[in-house]
């Protein structure tokens, strides 16, 4: 089997070294080239995703990885791309959002959960599934949706949060987050991509939500930074990125139940403070 990897950045590094560890042949495409993303027995090709000259293979996987663009209702790169591309996928992976169910108050949210639509950014990453789902539909090609929890990991962890100590909020005011090691993330996504009878939509997190800010708190022991004070809900608001701010007003905790009737035994998760570990010794 062949693996295309579109979008060659920070989950794309590690989708591809689990892969090569599989002995797949993988070819990754981004923009520009990277020397830190270095990987012996890559294929790596640096371009515009529009000018695409691949070979076509046999048995081949697209796993696609890159973000919609910054506004708009719609992904129009995606739609751009599809329109003219070449490659006929047997299986097609999207590395998708969560974040596209919006606030349910802190209750658990399966894969037929309604999306309620609060912002732009839900939109178009709900538009990029249907997208893709049409896509396969055409081609006769099976295509696997990953609804992606917090993804963290080595260089993805708040570090200067917990250095300096940024206020958290009280956990009765907290909304629930969904968390996955980035590790666990691509060995997941193989996994489903491996299983060719699979198809449909997947919510991927470890199983634990936590409140919001747990990660830090976690990140500032093992660093053995003093611990941050909290703020009521109004001052953290105050001096919230737009980001942080959605976070803040989407509380859900991620049912996995679907992922696990599928996967079985075989899915296994990594503990966030084996994860932080993990990482932090990378790092070092």
């Amino acid at each position: 089997m062949h693996h295309l990897i579109l979008g060659y950045g920070y989950c794309g590094f590690y989708l591809a070294q689990h892969l090569l560890k599989q002995h797949g042949e993988v070819t990754a495409v981004s923009r520009h080239y990277d020397p830190a993303l270095y990987l012996p027995g890559l294929q790596h090709v640096a371009g515009d995703l529009l000018d695409l000259d691949i070979e076509q293979k046999e048995e081949l996987t697209v796993y696609y990885l890159i973000p919609p663009p910054p506004s708009g209702d719609y992904d129009s790169l995606l739609q751009d791309f599809l329109s003219t591309t070449s490659l006929k996928p047997t299986k097609i992976v999207y590395f998708g959002s969560s974040a596209v169910y919006g606030n349910h108050q802190g209750k658990w949210v399966g894969e037929r959960a309604k999306c309620r639509i609060q912002h732009d950014r839900q939109l178009r990453r709900l538009d990029a599934e249907q997208q893709w789902k049409r896509f396969a539909r055409k081609n006769k090609a099976a295509y696997v949706v990953l609804r992606i929890a917090g993804i963290y990991g080595p260089n993805r962890l708040p570090i200067e949060a917990a250095r300096s100590q940024s206020p958290l909020l009280f956990p009765q005011q907290a909304p629930y987050t969904n968390h996955i090691l980035v590790t666990d993330l691509v060995k997941i996504a193989s996994q489903l991509a491996a299983k060719s009878n699979v198809q449909g939509i997947f919510n991927i997190a470890d199983g634990h939500p936590k409140k919001m800010g747990a990660l830090q708190q976690l990140v500032a022991h093992h660093l053995d930074y003093p611990a941050a004070s909290f703020q009521a809900w109004n001052e953290i608001w105050e001096t919230a990125s737009d980001m942080k701010r959605e976070i803040m007003q989407s509380s859900r905790r991620l049912s996995i139940e679907l992922l696990k009737k599928e996967l079985g035994n075989d899915l296994v998760f990594t503990p966030m403070t084996a994860g932080i570990l993990q990482s932090l010794s990378l790092m070092a």
